[in-house]
């Protein structure tokens, strides 16, 4: 079972950047990264050479039914959705001509999750509404919801929706969410 915070981060237009900002601020604290980002089927990421650069946590590509550990960040291929299952991640494959539903999949089974309280969405920038769903699921289940600014956006479709939606619980830039996490985790403090 999973003791730490599990931060689930969505986006998808415009959220490399976002992603940059949130790293340089993100300081080693006994939690886990789970990056969830639309992209092409054929994509090759380099995510991995680009976090790295801004982040002192480890970052790798998420493999088949890894345990989730402190102070790693993990990111999907394209070609799979990333699900959460007893503390340990799992794929769902994508299906070539279906819709992107990367953040609200893993989102609603984070929710489902033992360590559900412990969950923090992240929605940044981003078109569409994938996420929305997710964001309330976490919300329900007794998580924290962080949106990013939508003037802070490139695209601010996906962080308007899940704002009207009123399941937001703070509303900063990315550069700032670092320190909202910060207050959970001191808040409320793994036990």
């Amino acid at each position: 079972m999973l003791k730490q915070y599990v931060i689930a981060i969505g986006g998808s237009a415009g959220s490399l950047f976002a992603l940059r900002k949130f790293f340089d601020h993100t300081p080693l604290n006994n939690a886990s990264y789970v990056i969830l980002r639309h992209l092409p089927l054929d994509y090759k990421s380099a995510l991995n050479n680009i976090l790295k650069q801004h982040s002192k946590l480890k970052v790798e590509e998420a493999k088949r039914g890894a345990s989730i550990q402190n102070d790693c960040v993990y990111y999907a291929s394209p070609g799979n959705h990333l699900i959460i299952e007893d503390g340990s991640l799992e794929f769902v494959s994508r299906v070539k001509e279906s819709r992107n539903r990367q953040i609200d999949i893993f989102l609603e089974s984070l929710a489902r999750n033992e360590n559900k309280r412990k969950s923090i969405a992240i929605i940044l920038s981003g078109t569409g509404t994938d996420g929305v769903k997710g964001a309330a699921a976490i919300k329900k289940a007794g998580g924290t919801v962080i949106v990013q600014t939508p003037d802070s956006c490139e695209f601010p479709d996906l962080p308007s929706e899940v704002i009207k939606s009123g399941n937001a619980d703070f509303i900063v830039p990315p550069e700032g969410m670092p320190a909202v996490i910060k207050r959970c985790l001191v808040e409320s403090p793994v036990s």
